[in-house]
């Protein structure tokens, strides 16, 4: 009979595990809140870096084309977007050959995210592209009427952004690999 009027080593036992019990559950749900959180950030820093790699390579073909024919500059991209590969897709559209200055075309970038695929795009302000396929750095592709340019360019590429003219004497921004 004294055992039921001191039940301490019992209840001391089950309020241990309950004080146990809430405090893993708070750390497990404050643990989830701050993955999430970095998850969203590291989303968050891929849009940022694919924003600065789209948009420097904008400029890059914005000076070759102000610059004039003979212009040329070679440019080497990052090797990865945080650790992860990448691509830039270029889409140029030549609607009339008259045109001289006007946005063409866009520059993608495009890479695997968290769960889906990612891409950021920037506008490409030339006349036209055109590109010197080289195995595993550039690939061309074109479609459609009017015919639509597709351009891409891998990862860590080291490649040459020349403004050349055509045939009919316009300006090109020409894109191959640099040597």
């Amino acid at each position: 009979m004294s055992n039921m009027n001191n039940p301490t080593k019992g209840q001391a036992a089950v309020e241990v595990l309950a004080y146990a019990s809430f405090f893993l559950l708070v750390f497990v749900m404050v643990s989830a809140v701050f993955m999430s959180a970095q998850a969203q950030e590291l989303t968050h820093a891929e849009n940022a870096y694919a924003q600065e790699i789209a948009y420097g390579f904008s400029d890059n073909v914005r000076t070759s084309f102000i610059a004039g024919p003979g212009f040329s500059q070679t440019i080497s991209l990052p090797p990865n977007l945080l650790g992860k590969p990448y691509t830039l897709r270029i889409s140029s559209t030549q609607f009339s050959p008259d045109a001289e200055i006007r946005e063409s075309g866009f520059v993608f970038v495009e890479w695997q995210g968290q769960a889906n695929p990612q891409s950021f795009a920037a506008p490409l302000v030339a006349n036209y592209f055109d590109a010197i396929p080289a195995t595993g750095v550039i690939e061309k592709d074109q479609q459609g009427t009017p015919v639509t340019t597709f351009i891409t360019i891998h990862s860590g590429s080291k490649i040459k952004l020349s403004n050349v003219r055509d045939t009919d004497g316009k300006s090109i921004i020409l894109i191959e690999q640099a040597t």
